[in-house]
């Protein structure tokens, strides 16, 4: 949602009947989003990584911050 400057998370658990979770608000014109798994993360936490557009930041979202 690159005009609203946020992202749209859903448990995908079971694709058929997805569930919102929630909307973070990313500043600047969020373009790339990418998950990574707690099992593949070096946090040993998942990580959803946002980079914007506009303002050329890339934000790292953990479970608390989310």
């Amino acid at each position: 949602m690159e005009r609203a400057d946020a992202v749209a998370m859903y448990d995908i658990t079971n694709p058929q009947s997805p569930k919102f979770l929630q909307l973070v608000k990313t500043g600047d014109a969020p373009e790339g989003v990418l998950f990574v798994p707690a099992r593949m993360s070096p946090a040993k936490k998942s990580l959803l990584v946002v980079s914007s557009e506009g303002d050329g930041v890339v934000k790292i979202y953990t479970p608390k911050t989310i």
